[in-house]
Formats: structure tokens, sequence, C-alpha cells
């Protein structure tokens, strides 16, 4: 192989937020509002580091396959939870432009993060029948163009191997690898009492069996801080107040059921949420405890070293916990009334450490045979361990709560004036918008039309 010369052009990295941070002006709340869960820059910068060192580009569904076959080396995909059935089959996301431009490269192309996208927590054997055409199609495409469809757990590869694609590899989530080849020591020692607990839970879903309102009555009450990561009336409260409306309001009152735990802790300005990940990493490194729903929520936690217990709600989070080894409990099996100490007992991070080095043995290795360890020494270390820097403003917006107490006194004045508005006239206005939207993708090609 000494003969070969290495190509030195970038990487094209297939989805990737902006890893400075987004700045919260109005002219780019509409580039934020894209973003729905920042929690994916845990795992896009990991899986950039780990393949290309800084050496990379994001794609982000802006360029040609032509374009990409001329300026880069290779493209590198981290675009979880594609494996969708409806109704997450209809995110916006474009499978048949995507597949037709993966279609289209001539350059050696990888993908290593995908993932089912699911609200039950058990495993559906049939979960494949239920998978659409496009959406097949757009899998079976990455599987021929990719050597290896590298998941994030065992049953996302069996959901593969269902459909007939035989080369589906469990690597796990790329997003906990940043530690390179070992976890830090600190995750085995538990706290019998901690201080500062930070909680990170999910209902994007809308599900009405989730234990979202108890988990924020808890956090009230018990003084701990709550911190988003998707994109809705939070991060509007905190960094765009001019921009709530009612439908905002609405689809809060769906996602965290209770309101009034929300804006108990906004008072009490122990609401956080964070676009950069170096900032939101060194805040998650400040508490001594953390729990809850969120995976990209929690994973920042335990590269600062700090004991995480994650709720699996779906069997998205259930086979990422399991391939790791990570405490975890079903959200289902949540005692009626809930208590520190129930997560504490269960924050074990003694069979981690272990599975999480052969786990990280065995990604190193299959990067290797691909290609795609320049940035990995031979002993498995992480050459250029690299950390994104955050945008100065970014770092001012994010570094202090910012809610001033009479956009608190707003926000619960539109809250009131909202719970007399019945949920039928929110789904009619969301049909009407849907419309326009569903025509305006299919005309500029985002709709894969």
């Amino acid at each position: 192989m000494s003969g070969l010369i290495q190509d030195s052009r970038p990487t094209l990295i297939g989805y990737l937020p902006p890893l400075e941070g987004i700045r919260k002006t109005g002219a780019n709340y509409p580039l934020h509002a894209q973003y729905i869960n920042i929690g994916d820059i845990a795992y896009a910068h990991a899986g950039a580091q780990l393949t290309s060192g800084r050496h990379f580009t994001a794609w982000n569904f802006s360029m040609s396959a032509e374009e990409v076959n001329e300026k880069f080396s290779k493209v590198v995909f981290y675009v979880p939870c594609r494996i969708a059935p409806p109704p997450f089959d209809g995110d916006g996301y474009p499978y048949k432009m995507a597949t037709r431009f993966i279609e289209g490269l001539k350059i050696p192309f990888f993908s290593l993060g995908e993932s089912v996208q699911t609200r039950d927590y058990d495993y559906d054997p049939s979960l494949h029948r239920s998978l659409s055409p496009e959406v097949v199609r757009y899998l079976e495409v990455i599987a021929d163009k990719s050597p290896i469809v590298g998941t994030r757990g065992e049953f996302s590869a069996e959901v593969l191997r269902k459909l007939g694609i035989s080369n589906a590899v469990p690597l796990g989530c790329p997003s906990l690898y940043l530690n390179g080849p070992e976890l830090r020591g600190s995750l085995l020692d538990v706290p019998a009492a901690p201080e500062r607990v930070a909680v990170c839970y999910s209902n994007y879903q809308g599900n009405r069996h989730s234990r979202i309102a108890d988990v924020m009555r808890m956090a009230e009450q018990a003084g701990y801080h709550y911190i988003e990561q998707a994109f809705g009336l939070i991060t509007q409260a905190l960094f765009y107040p001019g921009k709530i409306t009612g439908a905002d309001i609405h689809n809060a009152r769906k996602t965290y059921q209770d309101l009034g735990p929300l804006l108990s802790l906004l008072r009490q300005q122990r609401v956080r949420y964070f676009t950069n990940y170096a900032l939101w990493k060194d805040f998650m490194g400040s508490f001594d405890f953390a729990f809850g729903a969120r995976m990209h929520g929690l994973t920042p936690a335990i590269h600062a070293g700090k004991p995480a217990v994650f709720i699996a709600h779906d069997a998205r989070v259930r086979e990422m916990c399991e391939f790791f080894s990570l405490p975890f409990v079903a959200e289902r099996d949540l005692p009626r009334t809930l208590t520190l100490d129930f997560f504490l007992e269960r924050c074990d991070y003694s069979i981690v450490m272990p599975r999480y080095q052969a786990a990280y043995r065995d990604l190193v290795q299959t990067l290797r045979r691909h290609g795609l360890a320049d940035n990995i020494d031979g002993s498995g270390q992480i050459i250029d361990a690299w950390s994104p820097e955050p945008d100065a403003q970014v770092a001012l917006e994010e570094g202090h709560v910012q809610c001033s107490a009479q956009e608190l006194e707003n926000l619960q004045r539109q809250i009131e004036l909202c719970a007399g508005i019945p949920d039928a006239v929110f789904e009619r206005l969301e049909q009407v918008r849907a419309i326009s939207q569903n025509w305006f993708l299919s005309r500029s090609g985002r709709g894969g039309q």
C-alpha cells in the first residue's frame, strides 16, 4: 500500500449543524428553527472528528453529486433515525433527493450512524414491513454504496437485515466515542447526596403516557436544572420572545403537559439550552449527577465524567443504552412517585467501562479497515482531539439565562390566553400551514419530487 498516493481532499460529512453555535438573531431564526434537535451536534461532531480530524466540510443538502465528486475525497453520512416508519418518515427529510445524491457519487461513501425511529419501547419484529418504498429504496442505495452500514445498535441492524441488507454492522452511536479509548474514571464515583442535579427529558412525540410532567415538577421542587435540546417554546422564551405564537404554546402543552413547572423553572433561571457542544459539556461538568430521556442531552455529562442514568422512552434510546451497557430504566417502569434515590441506585458504570473499551476497539478496527482512521494513532488515541470553539456572541448568549421578568410575565399571559382555545382550532390551522409547506417542498425538491 506504500505506493498509493493519499487523497488530500477533505471529507464531506453528510449532516453537520454549525459547530461554533447559532447566533440568536432575527435573521438566523429560520435557520435555527430547522435544527429541531440540537442534540445532533453530539454525534455529528464526534463522527467528523473520528473520521476526518478537522479536514472536512458539511454537505447539509447543499451540493450536487458532481460537485462533491470533484472536490472531496469521500463522503461520510451521520444521518440517523432514517429507518423510519410512518409518521416519522414525514418529518421533512428529503429521501428521494438524498437517494439521488448518493447514487450519483463516484467517490467512496460510508454510512456510519443509522438507527430506527419509533415511539415504542418494545422491539417490533415486523417494523421492516411498515417502511415505505421510498424509505426502503433510500436504505438499499446506502447499503449498495457503503461497504458497511454502521448502526447505533443491534435492533437497527436486525431491521436492515430483514430488508435484505447484509452489511449492517452495529457500531454504537458515535457521540459516545469522543473520549477515545476510555471513559473517565469519575463515572464510577456516584455521589450519595448530589447537590447539583441536571435533568434532560423528552416528549417530542407528544405521548400522553410520558412522565415529563412528573419529572419537570420534580426538578422544580428539588432545585434541579432542566436542559432543553428541542427547538420550541423554551428556546423561544430564552432567545426569541418576540417570535412566540399560539401554535408554539399549543405544541408546548402537548410536549410538557403541564406548563406550570416550566414557567417556575424559567423564573428561577434554571433552564438552559446550548447550540455549541463545548459550552454544553462544560455546563454539564458543573453538576454532580444527571438523569433523563435525552440520549444526547446526557452524553455531554458522560464526556465530562459525570454519572448519568438514562430513561428509555422508545426502542431507539433503549438500543443505544443496551449497546454500551449504560445504566437505564424504561420510562414505563418508573415508579408513581419519583425520587432521586431511585435513579442513584441504578447508576452503576462498572459494566460500562469495559464494554465501552471493547466497543471503541471494534469501531477503530472498522475505521482502519475502510481507510477512515487517519485521526487515530496506533494505540487508539484520537490524534487531534479538538473541541468546537464557540462563537463569541454564542458564548455570551448561552453563558447565562436571559429571560427578563417582563418577558416571563408576557409568556404567562400568552399561556393563559391560549388555555381557552380548543385543540381542534390549532389542528385546523396546522392543516392550513401543511398545505402550503408540502407544496413548497415538492416544488423546491426538498420533498424529493
